[in-house]
């Protein structure tokens, strides 16, 4: 497949990027890249091998690795920051991500 085939992907993936901190839903993903949610999801899959909730997911923990690491905000609060549904939400998808808690990984770091 082209690269201006992906162009709607990768326009969606420095959306997520500079957006992680913001509310995001399937159909606002598929917005951005203007397409519908289904077309959107199959597209998005073949171009990163992720669902798009799934990539979403993966990057706000990722975020929250630095945020842990800075030591700035406390658990509760980069739980809230990211927009998981409540902090046990959170420290649930982040220890399944990584293996850790993430006041494990906050102190290991």
């Amino acid at each position: 497949m082209t690269d201006l085939f992906f162009a709607p992907v990768e326009r969606v993936r420095r959306y997520i990027d500079a957006n992680l901190t913001e509310p995001l839903t399937l159909a606002d993903l598929a917005g951005h890249a203007g397409l519908s949610r289904h077309y959107f999801s199959r597209l998005f899959r073949a171009a990163t091998g992720d669902p798009p909730m799934r990539y979403l997911m993966r990057r706000r923990i990722e975020h929250a690795q630095g945020m842990l690491a800075d030591r700035r905000h406390s658990v509760c609060e980069i739980a809230m920051l990211l927009h998981f549904a409540d902090q046990s939400h959170f420290c649930r998808s982040f220890r399944r991500r990584t293996g850790q808690s993430p006041l494990q990984y906050s102190r290991a770091h």
